[in-house]
């Protein structure tokens, strides 16, 4: 999905990666991203944004505690072959890439978003915030139900809501990032409207509805920004990717293409 933001002056064009990941199979999901930035690129992409946790395919942590090390040890950060994959290849495309993981942090990984430029630096790193860190309570019992427990819930939270610049051959834009629950949450988009984002990305991972869609959208009309939301398609979740604007010189163009 491609969403294009325009005014008089530039025009930024935003790739939504809803693509499928290949589960915790990170050298797979390296693989699958890098050949769709280049696909984004080749349809003219300024800037291509991935969904939730992308290296790890959102793969939830497991409830046994063996399983849980497991999946903490699969939290990677910015020295690492998959993220220096995309920074070199940012600077490859000429291609703003947004990719999303499992950041590597003590006590406990974060749910992370980083931004980089097409010069392969990074712009931005945001952790999810408002993270879903229910049932703590359900993994001290001898056999906990992983249904009663929350996707973020061996995460710590990030902590402040940043912008970052993000420039083109036409311009530049102020962009921030929510993830996934953030968005349900007034105070987080206010947030990065007050810090200056024109345009604010949502990496997301959950199954779609209307009640969800209508929250975004009052991101977008309360704040007068643009959103941008990526989300996984079926098995994982059922897309539905959007993008909205609400101030009044800009407007978005979306085209959707599938995943092969």
């Amino acid at each position: 999905m491609h969403a294009k933001m325009q005014n008089e002056t530039m025009e930024f064009t935003v790739a939504l990666l809803q693509i499928a990941p290949l589960g915790n199979n990170q050298s797979g999901n390296l693989a699958k991203g890098l050949h769709y930035c280049r696909e984004a690129k080749a349809r003219g992409a300024d800037l291509a944004v991935f969904p939730e946790l992308w290296n790890i395919g959102v793969n939830p942590s497991p409830t046994d505690s063996g399983g849980r090390q497991v999946w903490i040890n699969s939290a990677i950060d910015q020295w690492s072959v998959f993220f220096q994959s995309f920074a070199a290849l940012a600077r490859e495309l000429d291609l703003n890439i947004a990719i999303t993981y499992l950041e590597a942090h003590q006590p406990m990984p974060r749910n992370t978003d980083s931004v980089i430029s097409r010069r392969g630096e990074v712009l931005l790193k945001y952790s999810k915030v408002f993270i879903c860190d229910f049932g703590k309570g359900e993994l001290l019992k001898s056999n906990p139900n992983s249904h009663d427990v929350g996707c973020d819930v061996n995460c710590s939270p990030g902590e402040v809501f940043d912008v970052c610049t993000v420039v083109d051959a036409q311009g530049a834009v102020k962009i921030g990032a929510m993830i996934c629950a953030d968005r349900e949450f007034p105070e987080a988009a206010g947030q990065l409207m007050l810090t200056g984002a024109e345009l604010i990305m949502v990496p997301n991972a959950c199954t779609w509805d209307e009640i969800r869609t209508a929250g975004l959208k009052t991101r977008a009309f309360e704040n007068l920004v643009g959103i941008a939301m990526v989300n996984y398609p079926e098995p994982v979740n059922n897309g539905n990717s959007q993008a909205y604007s609400c101030a009044a010189w800009r407007k978005w163009e979306v085209h959707r293409y599938a995943d092969r």
